[in-house]
């Protein structure tokens, strides 16, 4: 079901009253929309793959040795293998919501077994199963029977989605989606889709997901009104840049192909990476808290809440991708925040977005097409060859969400009537 919230008490549990008007039913469909959407997701990859099955081999993939029959075997371990990453990752994301809610406090993450968030009763192994424990329960407490919040499988359907796209885009294409590197196509046919067992593309697929899941982590919290403390951002800046630098395959783009300098470019990129993220983070959160004027932001009808904490969310896109991913993650962030602002405009109901929570879109988007970015946009999108002419995206970006966020977000304190047309 869940990882919900944990903790003792310092006296007798007084038990809430029952199920009644103050405490909504839980919302079923909107979790079953949440599930098949995250399954649409994992499946969007594997049947574009499917689709290139039909396309002749000389595009760089190896015609099909093997008929149908033959590989059925084969499909259905790949769809097993599938299955499992996808229970990973919902497992992932079901510890992400005990991270989301004990870390702002001050809790441990790790000891301590998962609690109702009303009645504190333990919850049950199985009662605890991601996604399909809270709908065998109703998306209710066996102990006490109060609704527990939609937005614990959310998360975890959220991760399992997520994490499983990125399989398939990144380890079973053979890094169709990473710039620089030459794609490995080595099987035709079903073959395809068995995951590459590449030691370097493993790693890449786990570092990439393990950041989205960060990414998401870091923006529930400040979605909750919470801050990320300071030791857990130093602790997973340092942890992001010491797996660069031990391994520096981790690494797509290195920040510079100069020679010259005195330390090693392998050593250094996730150090640039995380230093540049850092500084674009601080522009942006500076550039748009301007414009939210604090706490205006999300109490007086804005678009966006005012970033807190979405430098050192960038610096370690930074530290993982290098300044280039960074960089093309921070234009796709401004074009998220764009569209945010004109549904917002437009759609009454629509509610307002924290910036590091768009981080999450925005960065998977970047890591599925990362090399069809660098390869369609040229000069104009950040590559292995720095050119002056990416900055230009971002810079034009940056000033027409500002532009846009002083035309249409009401001046501070002017409270802006949300209800129906």
């Amino acid at each position: 079901m869940t990882a919900t919230d944990s903790g003792s008490t310092a006296g007798p549990v007084v038990p809430e009253p029952p199920p009644s008007a103050a405490h909504p039913p839980p919302d079923r469909p909107l979790v079953w929309r949440a599930v098949l959407g995250a399954v649409v997701l994992t499946a969007v990859f594997p049947a574009a793959q499917a689709v290139g099955m039909f396309w002749p081999a000389g595009a760089g993939r190896p015609a099909a040795t093997e008929g149908w029959l033959e590989t059925l075997p084969v499909l259905a371990a790949a769809v097993l293998i599938a299955t499992w990453v996808f229970v990973f990752w919902s497992l992932i994301g079901s510890f992400l919501n005990v991270v989301v809610h004990r870390l702002p406090r001050g809790e441990s993450v790790i000891t301590g077994g998962s609690r109702c968030p009303r009645c504190l009763s333990a919850i049950r192994w199985h009662d605890n199963l991601p996604i399909v424990g809270w709908l065998l329960l109703g998306g209710r407490c066996r102990t006490c029977g109060l609704p527990i919040a939609e937005r614990y499988p959310l998360v975890e359907a959220a991760c399992a989605g997520l994490g499983t796209a990125v399989f398939f885009r990144e380890l079973v294409s053979g890094g169709i989606n990473l710039p620089v590197r030459a794609v490995d196509f080595r099987h035709g046919g079903l073959l395809q889709f068995m995951p590459d067992p590449r030691s370097d593309l493993v790693g890449l697929s786990l570092c990439h997901a393990g950041l989205l899941c960060v990414l998401l982590a870091w923006g529930l919290i400040v979605h909750d009104g919470g801050r990320v403390p300071v030791r857990t951002i130093v602790g997973t800046l340092a942890l992001a840049i010491l797996l660069a630098m031990v391994f520096p395959v981790l690494h797509v783009m290195p920040w510079s192909t100069a020679d010259s300098w005195p330390l090693p470019i392998a050593v250094t990129s996730p150090l640039v990476g995380s230093l540049t993220g850092g500084l674009c983070g601080w522009l942006i959160s500076a550039v748009l808290r301007r414009c939210l004027r604090g706490d205006a932001a999300g109490r007086s009808g804005q678009p966006l809440a005012a970033p807190r904490q979405l430098a050192p969310a960038v610096a370690v896109v930074g530290a993982v991708c290098g300044w280039q991913g960074m960089l093309g993650t921070t234009s796709l962030l401004l074009a998220a925040c764009l569209v945010q602002m004109i549904v917002w405009a437009t759609a009454w109901s629509w509610p307002t977005l924290e910036v590091e929570l768009l981080l999450v879109p925005a960065a998977f988007v970047h890591l599925c097409f990362w090399r069809q970015f660098t390869t369609g946009l040229g000069r104009w999108w950040p590559a292995a060859e720095p050119d002056l002419l990416c900055l230009v995206v971002p810079m034009v970006l940056l000033l027409v969400v500002w532009v846009a966020l002083v035309t249409i977000a009401p001046a501070a304190g002017q409270a802006r009537s949300r209800g129906p047309a």
